[in-house]
């Protein structure tokens, strides 16, 4: 693998209009809201939609998705994905190299079975060896039980949603070390970290709406057994939620660390993780999600090893009503204050925004934020000559 290791932190919003839709529901189907009445929606509402476009890359392995048993649809459980991604777990042998008076060995006796006569030898160590057979998952033999644990994060971290947010792995899987017998379990610190969406618009106006199903209750006891049944949906008439959220590759770090540094954050993940973040809801069609949209983001990049620690950017961001216009107009003027502060200014290595302008207006103040490039997120293309 090239060294394309991304090393910055990165500081970020990201702003999601929602129009007489629901962008992330509670169990009561509503929109959710604070106990003071603002709307709000979930980090997992925004990741969801970042893993369902990333998901549409085949070359992209992502781990935390539904997947189905192809006999009864029944949902994976957490080793099933591992399984179906990765192959079967790594294999203890015991006495791996030891031979027989005959000088056959362990290994040799155990992939002579006939489970695995199909497959032929990819690679083989002293303390390890791979199997492999066309249009299957390799399996792996290994000398030793605790290795085992070292495999399995080496995989997990192939997947770009964990070396994106981490993970909380609970496997049911079983490895004995020192004698002790243990389920293989991990908890990986996501380099990216993103806050829940409040809506900063002014208004949060919920309302419920009667929907017709073309279909009548089969209850035959019901009142509306002899008729199609009337349900309903409720939605927000008009909100736009802004998430805050951080990149810091340092998380992982030590993880990374002990599976000989394969796995760490690359300049290609985050990539594509500003090209999900940016088109990802807009991407997610669903009849409540019609009406819910990217509209604005903002990555600030640090210089490499820069420790300063920047504020939320939930209130310096605005969006306010225009009484001439159906867009709304988007006022980053305090931000901009921040971003030009000396002692902050010099710490930043670029600042690129992404608006996208049929649905917002701006100040051309934006533009005199130091070092940034402001750039359309529907199509990338710059609105004014990037500062260098």
């Amino acid at each position: 693998m090239a060294n394309n290791k991304f090393e910055n932190r990165v500081f970020g919003a990201v702003l999601v209009k929602s129009v007489v839709a629901n962008y992330n529901a509670d169990f009561t189907g509503s929109p959710r809201t604070l106990p003071n009445g603002v709307v709000y929606a979930t980090d997992k509402a925004l990741k969801y939609c970042i893993r369902n476009y990333l998901k549409g890359d085949d070359k992209n392995i992502i781990f935390y998705t539904t997947r189905y048993k192809r006999e009864n649809m029944q949902p994976l459980d957490i080793d099933e994905t591992y399984i179906e991604l990765f192959g079967k777990y790594p294999i203890f042998v015991k006495d791996f190299n030891k031979a027989d008076k005959k000088g056959k060995t362990n290994i040799q006796k155990e992939i002579e079975k006939e489970a695995y006569s199909e497959y032929s030898i990819k690679e083989q160590k002293d303390d390890y060896l791979i199997l492999s057979k066309e249009n299957e998952k390799n399996i792996i033999f290994i000398d030793s039980d605790d290795k085992k644990r070292k495999i399995v994060l080496k995989n997990i971290f192939r997947s770009i949603d964990i070396r994106l947010f981490g993970a909380t792995y609970a496997s049911q899987e079983k490895v004995k070390i020192n004698g002790k017998e243990q389920k293989i379990t991990f908890s990986v610190h996501g380099n990216v970290q993103i806050t829940h969406g409040l809506n900063i618009y002014a208004e949060n106006n919920i309302f419920t709406e009667d929907i017709v199903s073309p279909f009548r209750n089969s209850n035959e006891s019901s009142d509306d057994s002899q008729q199609t049944t009337i349900g309903n949906q409720t939605v927000l008439e008009e909100g736009h939620y802004l998430h805050n959220f951080t990149i810091n590759p340092k998380n992982s770090e030590e993880l990374v660390k002990l599976i000989d540094n394969q796995g760490y954050l690359t300049t290609d993940d985050i990539k594509e993780f500003q090209e999900a973040i940016n088109r990802g809801v807009s991407y997610l069609d669903s009849a409540s999600k019609i009406g819910v949209e990217n509209e604005f983001s903002i990555f600030v990049t640090l210089n490499n090893n820069e420790r300063i620690q920047l504020p939320s950017f939930t209130t310096l961001i605005k969006v306010e009503s225009q009484l001439d216009s159906f867009k709304r107009k988007l006022d980053l003027s305090e931000l901009k204050i921040l971003l030009n502060e000396d002692g902050i200014k010099d710490k930043i290595e670029k600042v690129e925004i992404y608006i996208d302008t049929t649905k917002l207006d701006y100040d051309d103040e934006i533009f005199d934020i130091e070092k940034v490039c402001i750039k359309s997120i529907v199509s990338d293309k710059e609105l004014k000559k990037c500062q260098k």
